[in-house]
């Protein structure tokens, strides 16, 4: 029984430090929270806990430690010559799951003050973006001017602020669905509907429309998820890894059928945007099963002009994880990846414990990471692979309490 309590504590207060420090890192854009989560994860690794796998093997993620294998093998064969990203993903990941898994085993008066403590990040972060979003990033434009000297001015400090505001807002929409349901479940559905309120508004902020885009699809499938738990968890999580399998496969087709009079009438981001799965789709085919390799889309690309503008073919990466995936990683990791996905979404929709408020957090959580990732943000960024996973940690403590 002590050995449990002082697990518990050490467990309880790495969460409660990550929480302060992830608010800290909101407000900060976000990219801060990747650092912060491998810690706490390798502090709060709850080794004993480990020993419920003895009697059946965690078989979905073997499967995904399978992906995440191969594409770190892929590197051997990628153009690009620094292995940073083999490190992030061979030891980041594993301990952001870790410390998902540690908040999972929480119990008592220390699930209680983590609970708390996530509240007060979210609330606290969905105060500061509503207030940035009224003042037009008033407060980040202060300090980016006082503290880092402004070394940029006039429309492209403008573009630094809305790219920080908008990462940090991205983490806000996260944690807002686990933190809603935490308020709805404690018997305050009202907070629980201000906190989606304040990242709704933090959406429409900073020029970012795919927040936009990731808080809609949030509402629309958490709610369904809330009526029909189990078998809207199992359709999503085979819905998005299906999308990494045909949108490689049928985005050429899609995009050359859109009407010259559409593509004239969208805005000019959004052109660019085609012509870079355009070119996307025309390497992965060179490379059908195996990819170019890990990282090998900061090296492929070239420059390109649309509407008298410059750009690159390929911006460090496709800015939609499909693409990404089949890119570098090949059909192979591309079918690993979606079997992968398959499973975790067959043992999430199975959990005995499973509540409808958690089936409509974990839906809200997995919606808005698959916006995010498959229309802006690179699937490798482990800042925000590390913002899911605490949205995530968040949702394990919805379960249906345990029976005395």
């Amino acid at each position: 029984m002590t050995r449990m309590v002082k697990g518990q504590a050490r467990m309880g207060l790495i969460a409660i430090l990550l929480f302060g420090l992830a608010f800290i890192s909101g407000i900060a854009g976000g990219l801060m929270v990747g650092g912060f989560t491998f810690f706490a994860g390798v502090l709060g690794f709850p080794a004993r806990a480990m020993g419920q796998f003895r009697k059946e093997a965690p078989w979905e993620a073997i499967a995904a430690g399978l992906f995440i294998a191969w594409a770190c093998i892929s590197f051997l064969w990628s153009p690009y010559d620094r292995p940073d990203q083999v490190w992030k993903l061979a030891i980041g990941v594993p301990s952001y799951a870790a410390f998902a898994f540690a908040m999972s085993q929480l119990e008592g008066r220390w699930k209680t003050r983590v609970e708390a403590a996530l509240l007060f990040c979210t609330i606290g972060l969905g105060l500061f973006f509503v207030a940035e979003t009224i003042t037009g990033g008033g407060g980040t434009m202060s300090f980016k001017l006082a503290v880092e000297g402004g070394a940029a001015a006039g429309a492209d400090l403008q573009d630094l602020v809305n790219k920080s505001l908008g990462h940090g807002a991205a983490f806000l929409i996260l944690l807002a669905g686990p933190a809603a349901a935490l308020a709805w479940r404690e018997g305050a559905p009202l907070i629980g509907l201000v906190i989606v309120a304040l990242a709704v508004i933090s959406a429409f902020g900073f020029a970012t429309e795919i927040n936009i885009v990731a808080v809609a699809a949030a509402l629309f499938v958490a709610a369904l998820a809330y009526f029909q738990p189990r078998g809207i968890l199992s359709a999503l999580f085979g819905l998005v890894g299906g999308m990494f399998v045909v949108i490689p496969l049928t985005l050429p087709g899609l995009i050359g059928a859109l009407p010259q009079s559409l593509i004239d009438a969208m805005p000019t981001s959004w052109v660019m945007r085609l012509e870079i799965w355009s070119y996307a789709s025309e390497q992965l085919r060179e490379r059908l099963w195996t990819g170019w390799g890990l990282d090998a889309s900061r090296v492929l690309g070239g420059p390109a002009e649309v509407r008298g503008l410059s750009f690159d073919l390929l911006p460090l990466h496709p800015h939609n994880a499909a693409l990404n995936v089949w890119l570098e990683t090949g059909a192979f990791g591309a079918m690993l990846l979606a079997f992968a996905l398959v499973m975790i979404g067959g043992r999430v929709a199975g959990a005995p414990r499973l509540s409808r408020l958690q089936a409509a957090a974990i839906a809200w959580v997995v919606s808005v990471h698959t916006v995010l990732i498959m229309g802006s943000y690179g699937i490798w960024q482990e800042w925000l692979i590390a913002c899911s996973a605490v949205a995530i940690g968040g949702c394990t403590m919805l379960g249906a309490r345990r029976q005395a």
